[in-house]
């Protein structure tokens, strides 16, 4: 008999139970099975954890939280149970040793949960949560029946006797607390036992008195609110770019210029891990030396979406058994780009907690927009001076787009939670395949701007 199984309840958990499953995995303690508990998820939740190994998936068309478990644990066989949430990231190796250890000799001891901390990009309302209610002190609860599932553990004798709830809609952890307490078990709390959690516990108060309590807690407690878990780190991250290249590029063009300066910045790129150029011409990417896709091979025509290219790469990509966490999509049609652009918007998408972030030049135009009755509106009428307006942004996707394999995967390129760089020249806007675009490139090479952003007289 193993001596631990981790319930791990999903729906929809495809950003998060990689990152969960990664420290699983890494633990110093071994002796486990995993059984996934999914709610029909619609996105790649179940195809991304079976690329660990998973004991069981069990399926379930109506949610209610203490039934979910009780599924979970009817289908493992451990003689302790942890109950984990899919968006909880263990935060060191020995996380799950520290839950089990609370168990030796103490039959009166029923369950143990952990600390939650929040992670950078945690709302202030959230951060406040749980810096209040997850303290740093081990406590043994005997009448408290303070419980939290998200990160827990439990005799599998006590829970045969005391099943969770299966009717309540929420809160089944504090409601199993309060009968296991009332018949003479202790819960126990170890702050050792710590998980990153992004979510918080309550959703109802001021978010402008949630930041001013936060503002105080992160001077107490400097480092642990903007911490992020390693696999969250770009460091750690599997970014992956993908080079669009549609038809042949001749070696003597301008075009093959700006190729290779793109391609030169991805691979010095710190966060970059790998770069697949997606072309038709093999012997381009093995000129290059970044990894090649035929083009030919991923779809049936060549007009096709950005969206629908990125998520047939993105496919491509995982059949080679690399596995990204994002993909950052590169047009070659831009001659300039800021230097280290690309790290900024890994650096942004990782440490801000963004789905998609993309360059957006900081315009301070006045823009008309033609109505359904053939008439003109003014979208900012206001005619006062740019310090003293907000400024529209346009976005820059080709210069360089960050993109979670979630949102790819739904079919979509900008999608969640978005971040957007401010650029304020005027060159970065410059896409060759606009009308007159290559003739204001030739003015700026006469006077000696070089591709990629760098001035030589400088």
């Amino acid at each position: 008999m193993l001596d631990t199984s981790i319930i791990i309840r999903t729906k929809n958990e495809e950003r998060w139970i990689v990152h969960c499953l990664r420290m699983l995995y890494k633990q110093d303690y071994q002796d486990f099975e995993v059984i996934l508990v999914d709610n029909e998820s619609t996105d790649y939740t179940v195809e991304v954890a079976k690329r660990y190994s998973l004991a069981a998936v069990v399926t379930i068309d109506e949610f209610r939280p203490g039934k979910a478990l009780n599924d979970g644990i009817r289908a493992s066989s451990g003689r302790f149970i942890v109950c984990l949430s899919a968006h909880c990231i263990p935060e060191d190796t020995r996380w799950l040793s520290n839950l089990r250890r609370n168990f030796d000799g103490d039959a009166k001891v029923a369950g143990v949960y952990g600390r939650q901390l929040p992670v950078s990009f945690t709302e202030a309302i959230d951060k406040r949560d749980l810096l209040i209610v997850f303290g740093r002190d081990r406590r043994v609860q005997v009448k408290d029946y303070f419980f939290h599932n998200a990160n827990s553990m439990l005799r599998r004798d006590v829970w045969e006797r005391f099943p969770f709830d299966e009717s309540v809609t929420n809160i089944e952890d504090r409601v199993w607390g309060k009968v296991v307490t009332e018949a003479g078990y202790h819960l126990v709390y170890d702050p050792e036992a710590a998980v990153f959690h992004h979510h918080g516990l309550h959703q109802n108060n001021a978010p402008e008195r949630a930041k001013g309590v936060v503002s105080i807690i992160e001077q107490v407690d400097e480092g642990v609110v903007n911490e992020l878990p390693e696999s969250l780190r770009p460091e750690y991250a599997n970014i992956i770019a993908v080079l669009p290249v549609q038809g042949s590029v001749s070696e003597t063009s301008l075009e093959y210029q700006i190729l290779a300066d793109a391609v030169e910045r991805l691979r010095a790129s710190r966060y970059v891990n790998n770069v697949y150029l997606v072309s038709s011409d093999e012997e381009l990417a093995l000129r290059f030396g970044v990894h090649w896709i035929n083009r030919a091979k991923l779809l049936d025509a060549e007009q096709v979406s950005v969206e629908e290219l990125l998520r047939e790469a993105l496919w491509a990509i995982e059949e080679r058994h690399d596995y990204p966490d994002a993909i950052l999509y590169v047009n070659r049609h831009y001659p300039f780009r800021p230097d280290g652009l690309f790290d900024d918007l890994i650096l942004d998408a990782q440490y801000k907690g963004c789905d998609t972030v993309f360059p957006a030049f900081v315009d301070y135009g006045h823009y008309w927009q033609r109505c359904i009755s053939e008439q003109f509106t003014q979208i900012d009428p206001s005619m006062k001076s740019r310090a003293e307006r907000e400024p529209l942004m346009r976005a820059l996707y080709g210069l360089g787009c960050v993109i979670s394999t979630s949102v790819i995967r739904s079919g979509k390129m900008v999608g969640g939670k978005v971040g957007i760089l401010p650029v304020d020249d005027l060159r970065y806007t410059l896409n060759l395949r606009e009308l007159g675009a290559e003739t204001v490139l030739e003015t700026l090479l006469e006077h000696r701007v070089g591709i990629g952003g760098t001035n030589d007289e400088t």
